[in-house]
């Protein structure tokens, strides 16, 4: 019988990477979306595809109950780019809490919890960001709570340059223009392709949590192919069209900016080798820049498809 899998922010760029993929799995697993908002075209586009869509808020504890019922498996995510959350960072934190007294009470078996790690033992205290510190901080709960899991340190999103816009193309002055905030050009940061990978590793976790579960459990994975920096992102795109990097001073949200800030500073993940090679063994292959830039990027920029 297919195993129920609750996947939250079913319409955003995670979930809707592990949804979408589950779905093209009706054998093994079947997809509950849960998204504050069913009548959104993703929502519907995820219910024509056999997906059971449900109304559900992470800040409502009661909410979650109903919508984690009969679940076998959940993957957890929040959002920082939630209005929510930027307007009380907190909100993350109980967020991620909430979701994992729902799993608990309602007895599932494997939580994937997408997730950060503390920005404040980074740093030394210099650098604390609550965009780290909410998300791991529900990591010390799962493991007080004793939440069968498995945490997912995810990569920065390929996807950006496109969900935010920070690559386009000028055809005025006929180049691309690359605009980041805060990040230098020289610093690397452990990217990830989440259409492509996040969705595969999640699943691989679920496909071998009988076999596997005592290894995996309370395991860090990183999802993460490589390590670049905005020159060597740059540099693919370059080989269709000329392109310029520019840092931007701000986000506009301070707790974001120390976020990137951080990432000049201390870099992603320490030295951990990527792709990760816990990643590898569970059978996935870890897509890159240049994929991502002949499938996605070009396509979207108008650029020439090599």
């Amino acid at each position: 019988m297919p195993r129920l899998i609750a996947v939250c922010g079913a319409t955003g760029n995670q979930g809707g990477s592990v949804a979408k993929l589950l779905l093209q799995h009706p054998d093994a697993y079947r997809v509950r979306a849960l998204t504050r908002d069913p009548q959104s075209a993703p929502a519907r586009r995820l219910a024509e595809r056999g997906a059971e869509v449900v109304q559900a808020d992470l800040t409502v504890s009661s909410n979650l109950y109903e919508a984690l019922r009969g679940c076998w498996g959940v993957f957890g995510v929040t959002n920082f780019y939630d209005s929510k959350i930027k307007d009380d960072p907190s909100s993350e934190e109980r967020q991620g809490k909430n979701l994992v007294d729902a799993a608990l009470a309602n007895g599932v078996q494997c939580f994937v919890w997408s997730t950060l790690p503390s920005s404040h033992a980074i740093s030394g205290g210099r650098l604390v960001s609550q965009i780290y510190e909410g998300k791991y901080h529900v990591d010390d709960y799962i493991r007080a709570k004793d939440c069968p899991a498995v945490f997912l340190y995810t990569g920065n999103f390929y996807e950006n340059m496109v969900f935010r816009s920070h690559m386009r193309y000028n055809r005025e002055l006929d180049r691309v223009e690359f605009h980041q905030a805060i990040i230098k050009d020289t610093t690397q940061l452990a990217m990830l392709y989440v259409q492509k990978d996040l969705g595969a590793v999640t699943k691989a976790v679920f496909d071998h949590w009988d076999a596997r579960k005592l290894s995996l459990n309370h395991q860090y994975l990183y999802c993460a192919n490589a390590r670049l920096t905005p020159l060597d992102i740059l540099a693919s795109v370059k080989k269709r069209k000329s392109g310029t990097y520019h840092a931007l001073p701000t986000t506009g949200v301070p707790d974001r900016d120390v976020m990137f800030q951080l990432y000049n500073e201390a870099g992603m993940y320490g030295t951990k080798t990527l792709p990760d090679e816990n990643v590898r063994t569970l059978g996935v292959h870890m897509h890159g820049i240049d994929d991502f830039v002949r499938e996605v990027l070009a396509p979207h920029l108008g650029l020439p498809l090599l």
